[in-house]
């Protein structure tokens, strides 16, 4: 069902936190972040490592061979060559992507004609970065049988480059390609109701540009299931998984996983990610959610497991997330309604400020359970539930069973509804 909640796209819902762990993949792969476009459709309050998936690629280890040094022989190693318009003679750099940066291991610089031209060895395959500067850039995959020809414009390299080399490449290239065209239709979309701020009409146009947005987004996903069937063991599926929602895409996940692990079986990048896959499945719905024991402000331990017998939403959330505070009325009225049929939140603060927790609870008039470690992102149920953006829930049943996760007021009434029945 398509979800019809009105999305505003002048409000701004998202909170960073570039930490030290920021990893590349939310970033680095895809070729222009999508968080940095829609920033202001996502209702999260996000980490550094929070895309998707950061939370199934962590860590991630490349391993290669030394790159720092230009290939005398170019029969063994990758060649890429290119020209750029608009070009004045700057210097454009070959940057391989790791786990947690980009390490320079080339650069040119452009000729009269824009020409330049990158080689070295790669025998594995490998994430790398063409860039002007740091926000002029494109991403490519090399190992060393690639042949790469590259076109674009030197004043923005995103929008307007090409690539030609192998099946690889092209598959990169082909998801690129749509990805920087949903994106500039959702810049437009935003730009326009920016048209209409503080005008009478603002909530129609609201509306009308919202369903615009879902079918959007519905058709991206679309896309991403298909290129993902239809590009069974590419390294580019690494790059279109991340378009996905891992809680409501999770067997594309797998098929990804499997996918990869019998095509490149001996990759850091498959085997990292396989891991990560493993970690994120036991998360998954149907199983058994993970203990936590964590103190309430008044420093009493209440475990997860002492409210077996009850249907409990693991509440994630803190003081500071605006999304989370907006949300918590809804929630109030929800968990009145359901309480006396069984209903119970367990609320986990990532606060870091035992004050600032409670005068929240208090304020938003939090009457159930809330407990903290007041580890802010590095509290151990961050990594436990592998949170990324907050706020995040789990439901789980009677029996501490994971039974649905992410959901928001509407879909968390509606869920228990069909659990207890009308309130």
């Amino acid at each position: 069902m398509r979800n019809t909640k009105q999305l505003s796209l002048l409000a701004t819902n998202t909170v960073r936190h570039e930490g030290p762990q920021r990893l590349f993949l939310s970033d680095f792969l895809v070729s222009l972040s999508l968080r940095g476009i829609l920033g202001s459709l996502y209702n999260y309050c996000k980490i550094g490592r929070g895309s998707i998936l950061a939370l199934i690629l962590i860590p991630l280890i490349m391993g290669c061979s030394d790159q720092t040094e230009k290939s005398s022989d170019t029969e063994a190693g990758y060649i890429v060559n290119g020209v750029l318009s608009n070009s004045s003679g700057e210097t454009i750099f070959l940057d391989l992507l790791t786990s947690t940066s980009q390490i320079p291991v080339d650069s040119a610089t452009l000729n009269e004609n824009g020409e330049f031209s990158f080689s070295g060895h790669a025998d594995n395959m490998n994430f790398y970065r063409v860039r002007l500067s740091q926000n002029n850039f494109f991403n490519i995959l090399l190992d060393n049988s690639e042949r790469l020809s590259i076109t674009g414009d030197a004043k923005n390299l995103y929008y307007t480059y090409e690539v030609r080399g192998s099946q690889e490449s092209n598959s990169m290239f082909e998801f690129n390609k749509y990805i920087r065209s949903f994106s500039m239709t959702i810049d437009s979309l935003r730009n326009a109701l920016n048209k209409f701020g503080g005008q009478p009409n603002f909530d129609s146009a609201n509306a009308s540009i919202n369903n615009s947005y879902m079918d959007l987004m519905a058709g991206k996903s679309d896309f991403v299931k298909k290129f993902i069937d239809s590009h069974s063991g590419s390294f580019s599926l690494l790059v279109a998984v991340e378009n996905l929602n891992p809680q409501e895409d999770v067997a594309y996940y797998i098929k990804v996983d499997k996918d990869l692990m019998a095509a490149h079986p001996n990759s850091e990048y498959v085997r990292n990610f396989h891991a990560k896959i493993v970690q994120f499945s036991r998360l998954a719905v149907g199983s058994e959610a993970p203990q936590l024991l964590l103190n309430n402000p008044n420093g009493q331990t209440i475990s997860l497991s002492s409210l077996r017998g009850k249907v409990v939403l693991i509440d994630f959330w803190a003081s500071w997330c605006k999304p989370c505070r907006f949300e918590n009325p809804n929630v109030v009225k929800i968990y009145n309604e359901f309480h006396d049929k069984g209903f119970e939140i367990y609320g986990v603060s990532l606060d870091r400020q035992k004050q600032a927790w409670v005068t929240a609870i208090q304020q938003d008039g939090l009457e159930w359970i809330h407990v903290s470690d007041l580890g802010f992102w590095q509290s151990a149920a961050v990594k436990l539930y592998d949170i990324n953006s907050i706020p995040q829930t789990y439901l789980i049943d009677e029996e501490g069973i994971i039974i649905a996760k992410g959901l928001r007021s509407p879909a968390l009434k509606a869920k228990l509804t069909e659990i207890f029945g009308d309130a």
